[in-house]
């Protein structure tokens, strides 16, 4: 079976802690690299992924040839910009959610997808979730009748850590 090698961009806490895990166990899946300005940071990443590399810099990672796809959870702001060049470099992305910031961002980001031919992907799992799936079959079925709108909105509190880039 062939693998999909995946790189992630920077060594963030919940790259470490769930994402990076989560790639490597999935089937078809290995974690091949995290880039870092440090390698000592990408240690933790190999203690789970045997033989992941640690690779100096995020251009780096993208131009890597042993790479297929990249997992981006940098600062929301940095998304589209990574999303793109990593597109343009030929790699399959899961961005963390908000892939964007901005509504024209959107256009930009299925422009560089369609151009490339290639998936590139929110990680947003509420929309894969049994639930979430269970919802949109009764509304596929008339079960709550005929749905004329729909508001909603996703947010959370952060404002006790002022420390939290989001």
């Amino acid at each position: 079976m062939t693998q999909i090698r995946w790189g992630i961009l920077g060594a963030s806490k919940f790259a470490r802690e769930h994402m990076g895990p989560a790639i490597h166990a999935a089937k078809g899946a290995v974690l091949s690299a995290v880039a870092s300005r440090t390698p000592q940071s990408v240690a933790p990443f190999q203690d789970f992924a045997a033989g992941c590399r640690a690779v100096m810099g995020y251009d780096a990672l993208i131009a890597d040839p042993d790479i297929d796809a990249i997992y981006i959870p940098l600062p929301h702001h940095m998304h589209v910009e990574w999303t793109v060049k990593a597109l343009n470099a030929g790699k399959h992305v899961l961005a963390e959610k908000p892939i964007a910031m901005q509504a024209d961002d959107f256009d930009r980001l299925i422009a560089a997808r369609d151009a490339s031919g290639l998936l590139a992907a929110e990680a947003y799992m509420i929309v894969h979730h049994p639930q979430w799936q269970r919802a949109r079959q009764m509304v596929a079925d008339g079960a709550i009748g005929r749905v004329i709108h729909i508001t909603g909105g996703f947010s959370y509190d952060n404002s006790d850590d002022p420390q939290n880039i989001r």
